[in-house]
């Protein structure tokens, strides 16, 4: 019986998504449809309200890690896996619809991070690969932490521009808990890179600095001057 019910239940939440999209959803309907699909036989309603209620948000729900995920009752890893899935895709998806755009601006630059990062709660370094008109080749994490103390060195950077056929690259790096500044540390690491790349025949052109929806590029902010970069 509890089985009919909760079956009912999903095909009225699924016919309302085919008919409305997620418009007038609230972000706990939302959740509960994705369970639908990790826990298949438990009223996922509860359970979408716990995480809410643990974690925050949707949005920190879906950037959390999986291993905290699975601290609560009836999460599998099937279902962690199902929800990080979701963050993977959307950032991938964002990255691979940049393929080919011209990054020929700063608000052009700062959006492109913006939404790449949009569900990354570590700290990460990523690396974009452009051509010579400043369009996207590729784009890829390249160590974790602060570029101050990441495991990030000159011949990750360099092997990655070879294999990618790229001579022009643009580094950016999230504050996931703090604020999209520029720091003492980040100019210094900016700017002993930007003459030791420039030797190996690769143009670091900015290092964008990202926190939420917000982002700063640190060339437009005069953090390259004086640098032989042009």
């Amino acid at each position: 019986m509890a089985d009919s019910v909760h079956s009912g239940h999903r095909g009225r939440m699924r016919r309302r998504f085919l008919e409305t999209g997620l418009t007038g959803f609230q972000p706990h309907e939302v959740l509960e449809m994705l369970l639908y699909y990790g826990i298949p036989r438990r009223d996922t309603n509860e359970i979408a309200h716990r995480l809410l209620d643990r974690f925050g948000s949707l949005h920190a729900v879906l950037s959390a890690d999986p291993e905290d995920l699975m601290q609560e009752p009836y999460i599998s890893e099937n279902a962690a896996v199902l929800l990080t899935l979701f963050r993977a895709v959307t950032q991938y998806d964002a990255g691979a619809q940049m393929v080919g755009k011209e990054l020929d601006n700063y608000r052009k630059v700062c959006k492109f991070f913006i939404d790449i990062y949009m569900f990354e709660e570590r700290e990460v370094i990523r690396a974009a690969l452009l051509d010579e008109k400043l369009r996207v080749l590729r784009c890829e994490i390249v160590a974790e932490g602060h570029p101050s103390a990441a495991q990030m060195t000159v011949r990750q950077l360099t092997e990655l521009a070879y294999r990618t056929n790229s001579n022009t690259m643009i580094l950016a790096h999230n504050h996931p808990r703090g604020t999209a500044k520029v720091s003492n540390d980040d100019i210094s690491a900016t700017r002993h890179l930007v003459p030791i790349l420039l030797q190996c025949g690769i143009t670091l052109v900015d290092h964008v600095i990202v926190s939420g929806d917000q982002a700063v590029s640190m060339r437009e902010q005069g953090v390259f001057m004086g640098l032989e970069i042009e």
